[in-house]
């Protein structure tokens, strides 16, 4: 077996700036809305507030999609200030390959 060596695995580091550089310019092109997470400083979000049935009969739930470098630690129980109001995430969160989840929200804060 051969000792890790970083230098060979140094060309994977450039695709982690593309993907930055890429999630960056996705949010500035779809952001709608603007969050806070535990008093901290706004940051940019996708806030759909449509429900989620194809019919628009089901249960009122909106969405919010967000790096999650933006809210660590956000869970399940969560408040974010989406836009002025409080929201709290429903679901557990989870994380997709490049570190967005979209989280379901209920309005209002748990306090």
């Amino acid at each position: 077996m051969q000792p890790f060596n970083p230098q060979a695995h140094a060309s994977l580091a450039p695709f982690a700036g593309v993907e930055q550089l890429i999630n960056t310019s996705v949010l500035g092109m779809l952001a709608n809305a603007t969050a806070t997470w535990l008093g901290g400083e706004p940051f940019a979000v996708i806030f759909d507030s449509k429900p989620h049935d194809g019919l628009g009969v089901g249960q009122f739930e909106p969405s919010c999609s967000l790096p999650l470098a933006s809210v660590p630690g956000l869970d399940q129980g969560g408040v974010l200030v989406i836009s002025g109001q409080e929201w709290t995430v429903i679901e557990p969160v989870v994380a997709d390959s490049s570190g967005w989840a979209t989280v379901v929200l209920r309005r209002g804060g748990n306090g």
